[in-house]
């Protein structure tokens, strides 16, 4: 895995070309000169994009149920990538984006949906992400245009990977994420309108995750979320653009949702609930997905600040 590095006094980001444009390491300087993950960090090696620090998800965020959705009266079927029997997370995230341009600060990358004949979607489109490392933020950019002749619907997210702990054992991170709602999920799909229940009202306030396996997605998100890492002393707060109003929370466990707390938990700002395509076509409203006409763009921002 060849990366691009940026580093500054205080942050370190390196970013990987051929595995999606993800993050493969963003660290905070600690204790002894030591940069520590506060993204899960990715194997030098590594060749497989969903294990790094955080992805990209586009043309659309998530999940599609059954790989299939109608639009305009056209039933488009892709290619099912999970063994759930889903079309997942997109189709930008395992595939190699060229640099358009780098500096020491930043460095900008784009992806063209018409160089790949195996492109799991049925319109040409093209994405272009860029990050911005300042003194103590990072600044992801993400854009997603229509090179179609048609319009299309369409969603995109990223998928951050947060350490559980940094240089502290006794670490406990906590997280404040204000939402309006939990959306009722079958094998991680919504099935139906979001409501307020124990766990959305438990985010409006800074708190330690539930101890339970937990992979849910929430709508109303408002855009800002805290993590706190209290023993290292720590906090890094989420900004995403106002589009981004659909929050997934994954805090897996090991061996399943019997197993103990796996190192990581993923807090994923994204424009679209899980399979909104199909939900939206059901008559829930608020899902998320934007449409596309020729020639235009759907352009998001997400900072997230590091500090104490």
């Amino acid at each position: 895995m060849t990366c691009i590095a940026l580093v500054n006094k205080m942050l370190r980001l390196s970013i990987a070309p051929e595995l999606g444009a993800g993050i493969a390491d963003f660290s905070v300087l600690g204790p002894s000169g030591f940069y520590y993950p506060m993204m899960r960090r990715a194997a030098p090696e590594e060749t497989n994009a969903s294990l790094l620090g955080s992805f990209i998800m586009a043309p659309w965020a998530n999940r599609i149920a059954g790989a299939k959705f109608v639009f305009e009266g056209r039933e488009i079927a892709l290619r099912v990538n999970t063994a759930d029997g889903t079309a997942q997370h997109g189709d930008v995230r395992k595939r190699p984006w060229k640099i358009v341009r780098q500096d020491s600060a930043s460095v900008t990358l784009a992806y063209e949906s018409k160089d790949h004949a195996d492109s799991n979607w049925a319109w040409k489109y093209a994405c272009e992400a860029e990050y911005v490392l300042e003194d103590s933020a990072l600044v992801v950019s993400l854009r997603v245009r229509n090179l179609d002749a048609a319009p299309f619907p369409t969603g995109c997210g990223h998928h951050p990977y947060f350490s559980r702990r940094l240089w502290d054992d006794r670490d406990v991170i906590e997280l404040r994420a204000p939402v309006s709602g939990r959306y009722p999920l079958k094998a991680a799909c919504a099935i139906g309108p979001a409501a307020p229940d124990d766990l959305s009202r438990r985010l409006a306030n800074l708190a330690t995750i539930p101890d339970e396996h937990i992979d849910t997605v929430f709508a109303g998100f408002g855009g800002t979320a805290e993590l706190r890492w209290p023993s290292s002393g720590v906090t890094l707060r989420m900004k995403a653009s106002s589009s981004m109003n659909h929050l997934v929370l994954f805090a897996p466990h090991a061996n399943g949702k019997s197993g103990t707390p796996l190192p990581f938990i993923a807090v994923e700002p994204q424009t679209q609930v899980n399979d909104a395509f199909n939900l939206g076509a059901r008559g829930v409203k608020g899902t998320g997905t934007i449409v596309l006409n020729p020639g235009e763009e759907m352009l998001t921002e997400c900072r997230f600040a590091v500090g104490t």
